[in-house]
């Protein structure tokens, strides 16, 4: 039996997680701003990710113009996540990478495909993204705006933070969706410097939602 080569075990590793991507999204976004089912195991597409190949990069790249949103959100989830993060979170194939994930951005509809690539231009540390991604915190779906909320600490410059994006988590800390307000109030309380946190945590300390409530009130205890 003839072994197979490089590149059919390539062409079923995407097939694969294809499937996967697939099989989760009837199901995502049930309760949670990130939906219940992207949690699930997706072992091709980590495969995918453990292979920074010339060749799985143009494969990926090549499947965001498609006119199917799963196989676009296919590949905006290998390029998200390419390779180990180097210098500055930057991917092996980043500087070719963010320029496609941005113009992507600037086009894409779907709700899901366009919060994956708001995520995936965090996870290549794409800081220039953010004058792009910012005007998302007010977009209509809640996954694009959890997908903000998540993305904005990775976006700044610690050094020098862009004095856009203090209010613009602060606006997600009054969102709708419970998984935005945490990510957002995680944000100000631990990850961008120079906030008042107890003046952010205040209003929270009374949310709905227990997570957030007890998470604003660890500031008192501190």
């Amino acid at each position: 039996m003839t072994e197979p080569s490089d590149a059919e075990r390539r062409t079923a590793l995407f097939q694969a997680a294809r499937a996967e991507i697939a099989a989760r999204v009837p199901r995502a976004g049930t309760a949670s701003g990130a939906g219940t089912a992207d949690d699930e195991p997706a072992r091709a597409l980590v495969a995918l990710h453990e292979q920074p190949n010339r060749e799985v990069f143009d494969t990926a790249a090549g499947m965001l113009g498609d006119d199917d949103p799963i196989t676009r959100e296919l590949g905006v989830l290998v390029l998200r996540e390419l390779g180990p993060p180097g210098e500055l979170d930057r991917r092996p194939f980043y500087a070719e990478a963010v320029p496609r994930l941005l113009d992507l951005l600037g086009r894409e509809t779907d709700p899901r495909v366009l919060g994956f690539t708001i995520s995936a231009l965090d996870y290549n540390g794409a800081r220039e993204a953010l004058d792009a991604i910012l005007p998302f915190a007010r977009h209509p779906h809640r996954r694009v705006r959890f997908h903000v909320a998540s993305a904005l600490p990775g976006l700044i410059d610690p050094a020098a933070v862009d004095p856009r994006v203090v209010p613009a988590l602060e606006q997600l800390c009054r969102d709708e969706d419970a998984d935005t307000r945490f990510y957002a109030l995680y944000a100000l309380l631990e990850e961008i410097p120079g906030v008042d946190r107890e003046r952010v945590a205040a209003p929270l300390a009374d949310d709905p939602d227990e997570q957030i409530r007890d998470f604003a009130r660890t500031l008192e205890i501190r």
